[in-house]
């Protein structure tokens, strides 16, 4: 499937809101901080990179981003090879049992490879990043990462007003392209979705 019929199977026929549509509240709460001058552009990074980060994407989150990269056949195959180096880098392709009691693996941290230090930080657009990255936000002026805590309550409404046509999307992309996971890291969960559509 052409990557214009999944977006307008996604968000036409399934009735799945706009990428910036679900991600509206988070955006707002990210803008009212920042006029506050409580933002991230005089941090090192810390919620992204392996000293804090250890975030999990959906397949729709995963698909979004590659959206933001405006990613195309022809620079797939850059975006793959930087995927693969950052998985290898922080091992994240060697996973760790918790247990059979636990049935999971230990989430392991590591840098996310769209992120540059220095005020740019994420390379991602804002209205197609992860739902945990942009509710992940600091709580004073330029702390560094030390008081940065997701808005548990904004996330969880954001997930309630969306939970039913987000399962409904992420259910058609693991069954388009025979995903048998619901959420991975960053570069793991991109690089399977782009091998399937690339």
């Amino acid at each position: 499937m052409q990557l214009t019929q999944l977006k307008n199977h996604l968000y036409n026929e399934l009735g799945t809101k706009l990428p910036d549509e679900r991600r509206r509240d988070l955006i707002l709460e990210m803008k009212k901080l920042s006029d506050v001058k409580v933002h991230c552009f005089n941090c090192t990074g810390t919620c992204c990179t392996m000293s804090a980060n250890s975030m999990q994407i959906t397949p729709l989150e995963a698909f979004e981003m590659i959206l933001s990269l405006d990613v195309t056949a022809e620079t797939a195959n850059d975006l793959r090879q930087k995927l693969k180096e950052n998985i290898h880098h922080y091992r994240l392709d060697h996973e760790i049992s918790l247990g059979k009691k636990a049935h999971s693996h230990l989430r392991k941290t590591y840098t996310c490879p769209f992120f540059v230090p220095g005020p740019k930080g994420c390379t991602i657009k804002k209205e197609l990043k992860p739902y945990g990255c942009l509710g992940f936000n600091p709580k004073l002026e330029n702390d560094n990462g030390s008081t940065c805590h997701s808005d548990q309550s904004l996330l969880e409404k954001r997930n309630d007003e969306n939970s039913l046509s987000e399962d409904a999307a992420n259910d058609f992309l693991k069954k388009e392209f025979q995903i048998y996971w619901t959420k991975l890291e960053i570069p793991k969960a991109m690089l399977h979705l782009l091998d399937k559509m690339f």
